[in-house]
């Protein structure tokens, strides 16, 4: 006996086992699934072709029972095809690469190098960050930027996302910036001229200059106090090179250099530490300490 004339069965009071085979069709109707790619139209196709090849020999009195049990599995899947996973839309840049992208609602994301950020196409406002990115957020509902470390939320404003490996930070250049570091307890407002950055374990809230919150968009990058190692990580971003740094030549960094040519901006990192630099290969530099 096929599931067809079980479920008829059921439908009419003729089975021996009513509840059991009742069970069975209710729990294989919940688990209908539509296939990929499916739509409406396709499912009441399917429909009408089953009900013609089915009943040519069954008596017209049982048609509607028939009909009754492959509309119900029907629209189950029906319902399961739009409570699916909604789409996401995703952006990214490669090494040497910024982009500027224009979300639903008008804001604007700038991607600096090797980054990328995703949203959902049915768009609330919520977007995935990975790696560093400038924020205009246009006024309207919450806005919120989710990283693997932490978490940003806004209603109008614009700020700079750093989320890289271990290390976070966050810059408000206008308006109000909500921080949610979860692994930390932090949960911190700041305003323009702060920052609030994660790095080896530890959280730190600073002043800073606005006017230089997002400069990497203009190629001008600015550091403060920060390790050598990631001011050269930034380097290799930028330039799409290799630079070989020992642990004893890493030293706190605080100046700026430009995305113009890689040695120019070697020499404006190394000059001001004593340090210096060679080209050890195509595409790869080495740092040196003065003999």
């Amino acid at each position: 006996m096929d599931d067809l004339e079980k479920y008829n069965e059921v439908l009419n009071h003729e089975s021996k086992n009513v509840n059991d085979e009742l069970g069975e069709f209710l729990q294989g109707a919940s688990n209908a699934r539509v296939p990929k790619g499916r739509g409406k139209e396709a499912i009441w196709s399917k429909i009408e072709e089953e009900l013609e090849a089915e009943t040519k020999s069954i008596p017209i009195w049982k048609y509607v029972s028939i009909a009754a049990s492959i509309i119900l599995v029907a629209t189950l899947a029906i319902v399961s095809l739009n409570d699916s996973e909604p789409i996401l839309i995703e952006q990214n840049t490669i090494a040497a690469e910024s982009k500027t992208l224009n979300l639903p609602d008008g804001s604007q994301v700038i991607l600096n190098a090797n980054s990328s950020v995703s949203y959902s196409e049915d768009w609330d406002r919520i977007v995935t960050l990975n790696g560093e990115a400038f924020f205009e957020v246009v006024e309207g509902g919450k806005f919120l930027v989710n990283t693997s470390i932490g978490s940003v939320e806004v209603l109008g404003t614009s700020f700079n996302v750093f989320a890289r490996d271990s290390t976070f930070e966050v810059a408000c250049k206008t308006g109000k910036v909500k921080v949610d570091i979860p692994t930390k307890s932090v949960s911190e407002l700041i305003t323009p001229g702060e920052s609030i950055r994660l790095e080896s374990d530890t959280v730190k809230k600073t002043k800073i200059d606005e006017n230089l919150v997002g400069r990497w968009q203009a190629g001008v990058f600015y550091f403060s106090d920060q390790r050598l190692s990631d001011v050269l990580r930034e380097v290799e971003r930028q330039f799409d090179v290799k630079v070989n740094l020992s642990d004893s030549t890493d030293y706190i960094f605080n100046g700026y250099f430009t995305n113009k040519d890689v040695e120019s901006a070697l020499e404006m990192v190394c000059l001001p530490l004593g340090l210096g630099y060679q080209k050890t290969a195509q595409g790869t530099y080495s740092i040196e300490e003065p003999e």
